[in-house]
């Protein structure tokens, strides 16, 4: 590991740019798992009720 000296900068858009897609990835997976929780409460019977919806959703979005 290098040795910190008064010249070690860290530029923190770069860094945190590694990493923002990591926690956008994580924030879209607690939201669905989230959704799904939902759904099976209310539609047990459905087999992909959060799929068919974001589907719904996306086609409505298109036309």
């Amino acid at each position: 590991m290098p040795e910190k000296t008064d010249t070690t900068v860290v530029d923190f858009t770069r860094a945190a740019g590694k990493h923002r897609h990591q926690r956008l990835n994580d924030e879209k997976d607690a939201k669905a798992e989230a959704m799904r929780q939902r759904f099976a409460a209310a539609l047990p019977d459905k087999a992909r009720p959060v799929n068919d919806y974001l589907n719904k959703k996306r086609a409505k979005k298109k036309r």
